[in-house]
């Protein structure tokens, strides 16, 4: 079976192929149009429920660090609503595209490449520290969370979101995975990582998921857990999307949406 050095994957990824660029792969990367074409697909295509569940403007004159800042699109949302932002990320391309997000609408920041499970801050730095779908492509996700946790103030918050092990969708790519006899071809990992978008890149990425009970007590040490699910698509159950109501996809989607996002108090 193949090895894989799981970091540098990720670099390998979502430098070659920086993460949400697909939904503006026809805009010039750097550009106001560009910028505003990539809030459009995430916040109204992809996503329409992220404002809310996030709740971006609520942290105004707070620190907000974000583990794997991508393009700067989430950042970017609570820095303009006032909050101090700093943001760490494993790819140069990422950082790259995100800082100049923030020279375009003359907002200060903070950014720099370094790795979630060793943090370059002190203790009790943050006020809140904000992290959608990256500490499950790291090998120590358990030391991740131990960071997060070491460097957000007492009373802190930190807003976490992972893939869900128990997800519509991930049923369908493990149906798929045993249908069609890939696991004579390649190992699961290698299944799971054709989940990142990849266009450019060869690259492998490490991708775990949770379940509930999982994610729970990957944050036991916090003093309070909320944990919630998001994000569920008819063609989430393959080729049975055409039966699949919008009434229905709004029932099942608190128990089998795509994502866990909890909220933990430090």
């Amino acid at each position: 079976m193949r090895m894989y050095n799981d970091k540098q994957e990720a670099i390998k990824q979502w430098t070659n192929d920086p993460c949400g660029l697909l939904g503006a792969k026809n805009y010039q990367i750097g550009t106001r149009e560009f910028y505003e074409r990539v809030d459009r697909n995430r916040y109204e295509e992809y996503a329409p429920w992220m404002k809310s569940v996030m709740e971006f403007d609520r942290y105004g004159g707070q620190s907000v660090l974000e583990i794997g800042f991508g393009m700067g699109t989430d950042l970017f949302q609570f820095a303009r609503a006032g909050a101090r932002t700093f943001g760490v990320d494993l790819s140069p391309q990422h950082l790259e595209i995100a800082r100049k997000r923030f020279e375009i609408y003359d907002l200060e920041t903070n950014l720099q490449l370094a790795d979630t499970e060793h943090l370059p801050f002190a203790d009790e730095t943050f006020d809140v520290v904000y992290s959608f779908g990256v500490i499950h492509h790291t090998p120590d996700t358990e030391k991740a969370v131990a960071e997060i946790r070491r460097v957000l103030k007492p009373g802190g918050k930190a807003i976490l979101a992972v893939y869900h092990r128990d997800s519509a969708f991930h049923l369908c790519v493990f149906g798929g995975y045993l249908l069609h006899l890939r696991f004579f071809r390649e190992s699961y990992r290698e299944n799971l990582s054709r989940i990142e978008y990849r266009e450019q890149s060869d690259a492998c990425p490490l991708v775990k998921l949770y379940s509930r009970k999982q994610f729970a007590t990957l944050l036991r040490d916090f003093s309070s857990v909320s944990i919630e699910c998001n994000h569920l698509d008819p063609t989430h159950f393959g080729f049975l999307h055409s039966l699949i109501s919008p009434d229905l996809v709004r029932r099942l989607e608190p128990r089998y949406g795509w994502y866990l996002t909890a909220k933990c108090v430090k």
